[in-house]
């Protein structure tokens, strides 16, 4: 018999060639005069201009006036750009046979190893833009305008990718993107945008972003703090299966502070891994989605060690009563008991001792009102307790209003306490039975009916949550 360790590993998968950027035509018009950023980018949007419809340049004249300059200058830089053009192209020789790109047509990068750091601030984009299976050092994308569809997929930025106070006036995808450091603050997305099987191994900053169409995040990886502080979410925003990863240098969840959601949002596949996500001033639409589910959220058991953990609880606290709220409003009871819990639990680890102790308290013997069993056990606990005592008491009693007593009078006696609503002491033990109780049974008598007074109401917390009565 053929023997199963001996069948040969299938052959990993073949990773695509990648050539040299300068080979690439729209690369070599991106960075025509090398590190001359602007120079490059009057030249790119001079070439691009050619290609802009009336509409599209009133557009840019809204977002970039300056810009609208550059992109009539076609005609007096027609010369200087083909001949450079031709020159960079061809190694260095003047190539007349070399053409530029059609500036109506798709600007496609595909392949390409860009060892240095490529800067396209600024710069105008007016056809689709594809980006397929590159490997970057990094990018600069400040100020940049795409006017119609980008996509950027399978394709990696070692370093840093900062696209601060871009336009994207149609839709964007990244997918299957490698960033580590990705700052788009202060851009707008005004189509569609899709973050999809992205990883982010540095910090994702979205902050004071506006997000005019649909808002999609599924499968996207973020190892490092994520921010979408003061973001705009217009339509539906969907966060759908991300992972905001734990990490041993930092344990922030990501934040979104006075960001405002004007339709639902789902959280409900994310995994908060990190810590609880910052809602300081979020304005949520009351139909946004959680997962009540533990294995979505961070521990909830570890120690305090520093005024950073204190805040950390605080913020938690915080994130579970506002999620809370808006579960409530939703009429999901189960849900909302779930972050009404974690909210009591972070409350009862927050000030001094005498400040934690009554949350503390209520978890232990009721978790929060949601255990039947706890408060059950207590009240056995107690019952079982008292049996015992009082048992012991009537062995040596000799006492006349005693006489006859036994083991089931001891178990009577002590169930009578913990229910004394019910008058049993009274119909089956008489005054002059309990008035003939030592001094240390009567007073186990009274601890054993303050204590079940809270036990009971936690008891009817309990059923009252599970069959949902109101």
């Amino acid at each position: 018999m053929r023997d199963e360790t001996d069948v040969p590993e299938a052959p990993a998968t073949p990773q695509p060639k990648l050539t040299p950027a300068n080979e690439n035509p729209w690369y070599v018009l991106m960075t025509l005069y090398g590190d001359d950023h602007e120079r490059n980018r009057k030249a790119w949007n001079a070439w691009i201009g050619q290609a802009l419809s009336d509409s599209q340049r009133l557009l840019v004249s809204e977002i970039d006036p300056e810009i609208v300059i550059e992109l009539a200058a076609w005609p007096n830089l027609r010369e200087q750009i083909t001949q450079l053009y031709r020159t960079r192209l061809g190694g260095g020789t003047l190539e007349k046979e070399l053409k530029l790109p059609n500036p109506e047509h798709l600007i496609h990068l595909s392949r390409l190893k860009v060892d240095q750091p490529l800067t396209i601030d600024r710069m105008v984009f007016g056809n689709g833009l594809v980006i397929a299976n590159c490997r970057f050092r990094e990018v600069y994308a400040e100020g940049a305008v795409f006017l119609t569809s980008v996509s950027v997929r399978n394709s990696t930025f070692q370093s840093s990718f900062f696209a601060i106070s871009s336009v994207w006036k149609s839709g964007v995808s990244f997918s299957g993107v490698q960033f580590d450091d990705v700052v788009f603050t202060r851009s707008r997305f005004e189509g569609e945008f899709n973050f999809h099987g992205v990883t982010c191994e540095g910090s994702a900053t979205f902050d004071d972003c506006a997000f005019g169409g649909y808002t999609g995040y599924s499968d996207v990886t973020f190892e490092q703090p994520a921010s979408w502080t003061s973001a705009e979410f217009t339509d539906h925003a969907s966060f759908t299966t991300c992972y905001f990863k734990e990490s041993s240098k930092h344990r922030i969840g990501p934040t979104f502070s006075l960001a405002r959601f004007e339709k639902p949002a789902s959280f409900r596949h994310s995994k908060f891994r990190c810590g609880h996500p910052v809602f300081d001033g979020t304005v949520l639409h009351d139909r946004t989605t959680f997962a009540a589910n533990p294995d979505h959220w961070p521990e909830v058991h570890e120690k305090r060690r520093s005024s950073t953990d204190s805040e950390r609880l605080e913020t938690a606290r915080e994130t579970c009563a506002t999620i809370r709220h808006l579960l409530a409003k939703q009429g999901l009871p189960e849900d909302e008991h779930f972050f009404f819990r974690r909210e009591m639990h972070f409350a009862g680890r927050i000030g001094p001792i005498r400040q934690r102790l009554p949350y503390l308290l209520f978890g232990w013997f009721s978790e929060y009102g949601y255990s039947i069993a706890r408060p059950f056990w207590w009240l056995f606990a107690i019952w079982l307790l008292g049996t015992f005592v009082i048992a012991q008491h009537f062995v040596a009693e000799t006492a006349k209003p005693l006489l006859g007593s036994d083991d089931w009078t001891a178990m009577a006696l002590s169930f009578s306490n913990l229910f004394p609503v019910f008058g049993f002491g009274r119909v089956y033990f008489g005054a002059e039975f309990l008035q003939a109780l030592p001094q240390h049974l009567k007073v186990l008598s009274g601890f054993q009916t303050v204590a079940s007074l809270p036990l009971l109401f936690f008891l009817g917390l309990g059923l009252r949550q599970r069959f949902r009565l109101r």
